[in-house]
């Protein structure tokens, strides 16, 4: 095709016009009040990608005379300062802050809140500290602009025991299995369990930091509570004990996997191909869930496997 000298020159003023700035992607809340003084802003029920900024763990504000508690604070520095907004325009401010445990959707929005306590448990915030650098070159990798000033900022103040923040009474459970320090907290005036990513309800777990056997641990003493609703880290709120019989059948169902295709002599390639466990395979965020946990979780059970090997390597020898 000829191009025309006009042609040439509208394409030439044209390149010397500015380029309009990318209007930045934008956070849409959609909070809702679950119980008396106690507001969820659900996240998304998939892993973190640029279609979702990272928004997928539950955030949790337990309104007080101080100001909101907010329990988690978002995967990104614009995350946070969203929630921000909503507290300090609908809840009277912010009082505090916790971090339930150190996996970035759960914290990378601390910043926002940086003229805060941010609680967290100990072990939590050694974590934060030492994952940080890796954690948020990973998230600029998948997040792109949604990043946008965000610097880790690691939770600082000691978590644990009884809580009261403007009046409001809250307990801290330091529990593990998850990650290696998970907060979980009851509200004291509702009742209401904040169980961070110790529950999944509708949507497949996390593993890149579980002790499945802790994690068990961590769910019967959950189970045992008398609560009268349960925020799980993501799924929905709900008044029953569904989250703790899914999360721990999804356990015992991936750990059964896991074991069978070790002890066979399977290789992690033929362990991904057979896809999630078929009672789990249609839960959000699966497949990519499971292909993750099987990857990170494979040397920890073919570790386990190899002292049956040897074993009975051992017994027929001496036979």
């Amino acid at each position: 095709m000829r191009i025309t000298r006009r042609q040439t020159l509208l394409g030439a003023a044209a390149a010397l016009l500015p380029v309009p700035a990318m209007a930045a992607p934008e956070y849409r809340l959609d909070p809702r009040q679950v119980a008396d003084g106690v507001w969820l802003i659900e996240g998304a029920q998939d892993s973190i990608a640029r279609t979702n900024g990272g928004a997928i763990c539950n955030v949790v504000m337990l309104e007080t005379d101080a100001g909101a508690v907010v329990v988690d604070t978002g995967g990104t520095l614009r995350h946070g300062a969203a929630l921000r907004e909503f507290a300090d325009d609908r809840l009277g401010g912010v009082a505090a802050a916790l971090n339930t445990h150190h996996h970035p959707d759960h914290w990378f929005g601390n910043g926002a809140f940086a003229d805060r306590p941010i609680h967290a448990l100990p072990g939590t915030i050694a974590a934060q500290k030492a994952g940080a650098q890796a954690l948020s070159d990973g998230l600029y990798r998948i997040l792109g602009s949604w990043m946008q000033g965000t610097a880790p900022l690691p939770a600082t103040v000691t978590a644990g025991g009884e809580l009261t923040i403007g009046g409001r009474g809250l307990t801290v459970m330091a529990l593990s299995g998850h990650t290696a320090a998970d907060l979980a907290l009851i509200d004291g005036q509702t009742g209401t369990l904040v169980a961070g990513d110790l529950l999944f309800l509708d949507r497949a777990p996390s593993f890149p930091d579980a002790d499945i056997a802790a994690w068990r641990a961590a769910l019967s003493r959950l189970g045992a509570m008398p609560v009268t609703g349960t925020v799980p880290g993501h799924g929905p709120f709900h008044r029953d004990s569904r989250a703790v019989a899914q999360t721990l059948a999804y356990l015992d169902a991936f750990a059964a996997r896991m074991e069978a295709a070790t002890h066979q002599g399977l290789t992690p390639v033929e362990a991904l191909a057979a896809g999630p466990m078929p009672a789990f395979a249609d839960m959000a965020a699966n497949p990519a869930e499971y292909r993750r946990a099987t990857v990170q979780q494979w040397r920890a059970f073919e570790i386990s496997a190899l002292p049956v090997i040897g074993g009975s390597t051992l017994q027929t020898t001496k036979n």
